[in-house]
């Protein structure tokens, strides 16, 4: 009897203290932090898990602008912040859930004397943290720290040389090893880590050029070539002419591919080497961003005709152009004219750009299989041709009274292309390549505005506005002869 109430008696008193445990244990918030925890360096003691993860964070941030020195093999140094590296703390939220946890799962018996501890304010636990960058959050960054001294793949390419074609071989490129690299930066602010920055090596790989030496061989026969001079200045359209070239120059076209020009030279932006120049837009010339490029799409479009490539899409432009004859331009006009081609070869083709003493020119290479005795030309023919007696007059800071003209108008002409084929000097074919119109241009005149006297200016742009020269000529009238009376 005496041993049952003592065995009654105890689990009694272990109820109570399981029961005191678990009741101390349910007063604290699953989602609060107790008293006396730390996340690393941060005092996370109150905050609920969100909270705690933000300042772990910002504390992160703290050393944001640390700053990384990459060493390539070559010696080369290229510096980063971690910032821009994008540090973060490594398993964040597994930390913080564990820091959240803390005292309120596991053990009852360990967690009530961890929370009496806390209440006592005797309790201090620190979960330790380790800092990283990602390969995402690097890339970017270490990227662009390292690209100038990073060595560019330079593809293989044809050229002639003594009136023979000569090939240039390929060259390796180099890129960062973005995951060796990463995991040495991970080595540096690891573990124990001072939370300084310091000099860590870039590693490094190799990529081959998108166009490689075999590419090109055996497509060194010269299909079709044709230059036009553009001029030897210093003006935007000179800059556009020689930015385009270099866009379209150097590709390699697969049989059966089809390629725009006007793909291969845009964006039409200061960022990809074009400026402002004059160009053709509704029949009339304006400035616009990459005015000229018709120049080089032109110059392509001959050269492929003479490489016998099929041309898939060719416009004419509104007005005549002064480098070559009627029906054989082709206009780039953004997404509403284009060049395109397709190569109907059972070779690839190679284009090869060349700029010299004021030219553009183009070699269409690949594989020769024309007859040697076969032999090709392209003739312009006007059909056509229409005067213009439209004239228009523009305002210029010539004083008032000033008038002449500017431009000469040009006539509206109608043309086709031939294309003619010779098999040992004896013309065995004329076929049309295509038909072109161009719209006549007006005569210019010119007429000063300028006059000390701001309502004569605003007289005079008044009249040219008409378009009328009789109301241009009696403005010019009334105003000099008011100031001769004066």
């Amino acid at each position: 009897m005496g041993l049952s109430v003592l065995l009654v008696c105890a689990l009694a008193v272990i109820l109570v203290v399981q029961v005191t445990i678990r009741r101390t244990i349910n007063r604290y918030d699953p989602e609060v932090i107790i008293d006396g925890v730390w996340i690393g360096e941060t005092d996370v003691s109150g905050m609920t898990a969100e909270e705690a993860k933000d300042a772990v964070e910002s504390a992160a941030q703290s050393h944001a602008a640390e700053e990384i020195i990459l060493t390539l093999e070559s010696g080369e140094q290229g510096r980063v912040t971690l910032g821009e590296l994008g540090l973060s703390v490594k398993d964040l939220d597994r930390i913080v859930q564990e820091a959240a946890d803390y005292g309120k799962k596991g053990n009852a018996v360990e967690n009530y004397k961890i929370l009496r501890d806390s209440e006592e304010g005797t309790n201090s636990k620190t979960f330790e943290i380790e800092y990283q960058v990602t390969e995402e959050s690097a890339q970017e960054a270490l990227n662009s720290c390292l690209k100038d001294c990073l060595k560019a793949p330079v593809n293989a390419r044809l050229t002639q040389q003594g009136g023979e074609t000569r090939l240039i071989e390929d060259e390796q490129g180099e890129v960062i090893d973005l995951e060796k690299t990463v995991a040495n930066i991970n080595d540096l602010i690891g573990g124990e880590w001072d939370k300084k920055g310091g000099t860590v090596q870039a590693e490094v790989s190799y990529e081959d050029a998108q166009i490689v030496s075999e590419d090109l061989s055996g497509l060194t026969d010269v299909l079709g070539s044709y230059s036009t001079y553009y001029g030897d200045s210093d003006s935007g359209r000179t800059m556009n002419v020689e930015s385009g070239a270099g866009h379209v120059g150097g590709i390699l076209v697969q049989p059966g591919e089809e390629v725009s020009a006007n793909a291969l030279m845009e964006p039409y932006t200061e960022e990809n080497g074009y400026g402002m120049a004059a160009s053709y837009e509704n029949g009339e010339v304006v400035d616009s961003m990459g005015g000229g490029i018709c120049q080089v799409s032109t110059t392509l479009y001959n050269a492929l005709l003479l490489a016998e490539v099929e041309i898939t899409e060719r416009y004419a432009h509104s007005m005549l152009v002064s480098y070559v004859e009627p029906s054989m331009d082709a206009a780039i006009a953004d997404d509403v004219k284009d060049l395109k081609f397709k190569n109907n070869k059972e070779d690839p083709i190679y284009i090869e750009a060349v700029l010299s003493d004021g030219n553009i020119g183009f070699n269409i290479y690949g594989k020769e299989t024309r007859a040697e005795n076969r032999s090709i030309e392209f003739e312009s023919e006007t059909i056509e041709t229409t005067e213009s007696d439209e004239i228009r007059y523009v305002a210029t800071d010539d004083y008032i009274g000033e008038m002449y003209t500017s431009s000469s108008g040009q006539e509206g002409l109608t043309a086709q292309l031939w294309k003619i084929v010779y098999e040992d000097g004896e013309e065995v074919s004329r076929d049309t390549v295509n038909y072109s119109q161009y719209n006549g241009s007006a005569e210019t005149v010119s007429v000063g505005t300028a006059s000390d006297n701001e309502e004569d200016t605003e007289k005079m742009n008044a009249a040219i506005e008409t378009q009328d020269e009789e109301q241009i000529l009696a403005a010019i009238q009334e105003i000099t002869e008011g100031s001769s009376e004066e």
